[in-house]
Order: C-alpha cells, then sequence, then structure tokens
C-alpha cells in the first residue's frame, strides 16, 4: 500500500506544471548603460565592444550583446537598445555586468552608448513593483519607511516616480496618491522594474 501511495505522489510530481523561477534581482549598481548595437541588416561594420579586467588592462573579451543579461522583465518595452547595470565609473570607461553569471568588466562605450543615472531614468515613467517581495516592499509610506498610508498594497499596480531618495522613491500611483516605496532593497537589489520607450534615442 505505501509503495502504491508512493507513486500515486512521484505521478503526480512528474504531472505537475514545471514553475518559473523569478530571475535573481540584480544590484542596482549606480545606473544603467543603454548601449546601441548593430543589427544584422546593417551595412556599416562597427567595431566590436571590447571588455577588460580594468580599463584599457588586460582584455577579457568582447560583449555579445546574444549573452548579455535577459532584463526584458527589468526594463519593459525596450527594443532598440541593450541595458547594461553600469557598477563604478572611472571617466569613460564603465564597468558593467556583462552576462547572465553576473560577471563584471569594463567597456568604453564612447558615441555609442548613453549613460542614465537612476534618478534620470525612473523619473516619470511607469514603474512597478516585481513580484514575489516580502509583503513590506509593496507598501506606500508618508515618509520613507514611517506610517504606511491607508491604501491598498501596490503589487501589481503601476505607478510614476517622481524623484528618488537615496533606496525610496516617491511615487504616484494615481493623481490623488502622492507616497514613498523603496526602488531598491537593503542590500541594493533593485524591487522595481520600468517600461521603457523603445523609440527613445539621444543623439
Amino acid at each position: 500500500m505505501k509503495i502504491y501511495a508512493l507513486a500515486i505522489t512521484l505521478l503526480l510530481l512528474m504531472a505537475a506544471p514545471a514553475v518559473s523561477q523569478q530571475p535573481m534581482r540584480p544590484y542596482s549598481g549606480i545606473g544603467v548603460l543603454l548601449l546601441a548595437v548593430e543589427h544584422g541588416e546593417s551595412s556599416v561594420q562597427q567595431e566590436p565592444f571590447y571588455l577588460y579586467e580594468e580599463p584599457a588592462v588586460q582584455r577579457i573579451g568582447v560583449l555579445d550583446s546574444g549573452r548579455t543579461p535577459p532584463y526584458e522583465w527589468l526594463f519593459t518595452g525596450n527594443t532598440s537598445r541593450v541595458p547594461l547595470i553600469v557598477t563604478a565609473r572611472k571617466g569613460e570607461w564603465l564597468q558593467v555586468a556583462y552576462d547572465d553569471a553576473g560577471r563584471l568588466g569594463w567597456l568604453e562605450p564612447r558615441h555609442r552608448g548613453e549613460v542614465q543615472p537612476w534618478s534620470a531614468l525612473l523619473k516619470g515613467k511607469p514603474c512597478r513593483l516585481l513580484p514575489g517581495l516580502r509583503k513590506q516592499y509593496y507598501q506606500i509610506f508618508r515618509q520613507p519607511g514611517k506610517t504606511p498610508l491607508a491604501l491598498p498594497a501596490l503589487a501589481k499596480q503601476s505607478f510614476r516616480v517622481v524623484k528618488l531618495d537615496g533606496d525610496w522613491a516617491l511615487a504616484m500611483p494615481d493623481q490623488s496618491t502622492l507616497g514613498w516605496l523603496r526602488w531598491r532593497d537593503e542590500d541594493g537589489r533593485l524591487l522595481i522594474s520600468v517600461g521603457m520607450d523603445p523609440g527613445a534615442q539621444k543623439h
């Protein structure tokens, strides 16, 4: 009888649909590099983006736009440029997380990339809190970390960011509501996704 029950349990587990695991939330770093990459139909061969251990020292490879971190769930609607999270800057050189494993390398984007600090990237754009967070991250506060507003949790509702103050964002869920919520956690990992304008380009 026990063997029969065990067999049934195993069959049920095998038949259960696989649950997609939420990707690891990346560290926010200091901003985002929106990188223009060449497309296959382009007739102009552009120089590749070389990655270095340190700025211009010890080349470690070439940036492969097909293997960059899959951030579609963080930067929604961004179809024109590759977003890379910037962790440090030295002059014109940027340290970025260049693959899904979070490996870091330095590159020099020159005129082919636009760096935006989070304060500029998030301001005025539609944002959402990521799914699967702890309950307190879905609360909106009158002041950062003090006195939650008597409002439904923002688990699925979008909002626009007015400004940032450290780890906190002044958010506007609707025209009559203004309050503070965390946009990154205590460890510096992102808590929100941002809607990008696919046509926006800086010339």
